[in-house]
């Protein structure tokens, strides 16, 4: 019969920012190293060891994880344990009885493994690395502060999601102008649910249990707050406000924009989850789209707006913010802001709203309707207040009697 190993893993973060599992390295007398992994071979084949103070070590048996603390020389005995008692079940043939030490949690998978299998099949499924960063960031978070160990416990228990969501109220509030702490602390909560579900854990919170925040409403510029922005802005900022009003694009699809993207005054966008849409532009933008080409010289395949490595640069807001500051404009802007601006022009022009829906990149005609369900041409509700307002007629009262009665 085969010995059982019980292999010694430290869950670690490494150079590149992500967490990983990885074997922990021992003495040549088979006394651990403590917060000391191996995180690979150099090129003669010898093995790269690396100091991590952070994470806590793990057992692998059989495909399960099984916790064995943060300290190394703790994690040595527990494995130790682990051995003597299947040495003892082999020699003896009966069940060793459960030590302090021991937990007879075989079947059982840790949150921490599940965190790992779960980020590391979102890679494969080719998700962006941005996105993966931010199911990380929420998910190992409620791993480490959720106050339970392995899946099982979180099934059919709040407690352990309620615990982190009193954790995250405690921690402090970055200080921004136009941030949206409630909808953070949403946003994190629902990737834990994501992380979840994925191992059959469903269902945990009520309706009046869930955080809640008010969404935020993004109001289309006026004309007026237009040219105050466009008055300041040099040739550079000007194509930057004229692509964004005029192609009604997200920042993030904006940084793969090439310039072979554009046929006649048809632009082709790439959205998020890889669905492509095309977007009927302007002449005018479609004619400052080819002579910026030939301005900055660029081939057919660069994107629209590289940096000086020729990378998608994602410091676009912060050059609309210049233009903002320059300009002294006491009004909020942002890339979102342009989005909603140039649907909003063009639904008050007459494009249908089936048109706009596909233009945008919405999923259903219902999500459109309340992305513009604030749009009005200007003085159309002060007028139609106006004329819903009821004015009593003035009472006459009539006199009685003669004078001098």
């Amino acid at each position: 019969m085969a010995q059982s190993k019980f292999t010694l893993y430290k869950y670690v973060k490494l150079k590149d920012e992500v967490w990983r599992y990885k074997k922990a390295a021992f003495y040549s007398n088979g006394k651990i190293k403590p917060n000391v992994v191996i995180v690979g071979k150099d090129a003669k084949g010898k093995l790269v060891e690396e100091t991590h103070v952070e994470g806590k070590y793990v057992m692998n048996h059989n495909g399960a994880w099984l916790d064995a603390g943060v300290d190394g020389l703790q994690a040595q005995r527990r494995r130790n344990a682990r051995l003597d008692a299947v040495e003892f079940q082999r020699l003896r043939g009966t069940v060793p009885a459960p030590s302090p030490i021991m937990q007879t949690t075989f079947d059982c998978l840790t949150l921490a493994a599940a965190a790992e299998r779960y980020l590391s099949n979102c890679e494969k499924r080719g998700l962006h690395a941005k996105t993966i960063h931010k199911y990380r960031s929420a998910v190992d978070a409620f791993v480490e502060h959720c106050g339970v160990t392995y899946v099982d416990e979180c099934r059919e228990n709040k407690q352990p999601l309620l615990d982190y969501m009193g954790w995250l109220r405690m921690q402090p509030v970055p200080k921004r102008k136009h941030g949206n702490p409630e909808r953070t602390l949403a946003n994190k909560v629902e990737d834990v649910r994501i992380f979840l579900k994925e191992f059959g854990v469903t269902k945990l919170l009520k309706k009046n249990e869930e955080p809640r925040y008010h969404e935020k409403k993004v109001v289309a510029h006026t004309d007026d707050e237009l040219a105050v922005l466009y008055a300041c802005a040099n040739i550079e900022g000007t194509f930057l406000l004229d692509f964004f009003v005029g192609s009604m694009v997200r920042d993030h699809e904006a940084y793969g924009c090439r310039y072979r993207d554009l046929t006649g005054t048809t632009l082709t966008i790439y959205g998020k989850h890889h669905k492509t849409r095309t977007v009927e532009i302007s002449e005018r933008l479609a004619a400052a789209i080819s002579y910026r080409r030939k301005r900055v010289k660029a081939d057919y395949d660069d994107l629209l707006f590289a940096n000086r490595k020729g990378n998608p640069d994602q410091h676009l807001l912060r050059k609309l913010q210049r233009i903002a500051k320059r300009a002294g404009a006491k009004f909020h802007t942002e890339l979102h802001k342009l989005r909603k601006t140039g649907a909003s022009r063009r639904y008050l022009a007459g494009v249908p709203l089936q048109t706009l829906m596909m233009e945008l990149g919405h999923e259903s005609l219902a999500t459109t309707q309340k992305y513009l369900a604030d749009v009005r041409k200007p003085g159309e509700v002060k007028r139609a207040v106006s004329d819903a307002d009821f004015i009593p007629k003035p009472k006459i009262v009539k006199k009685t009697g003669t004078d001098g009665d």
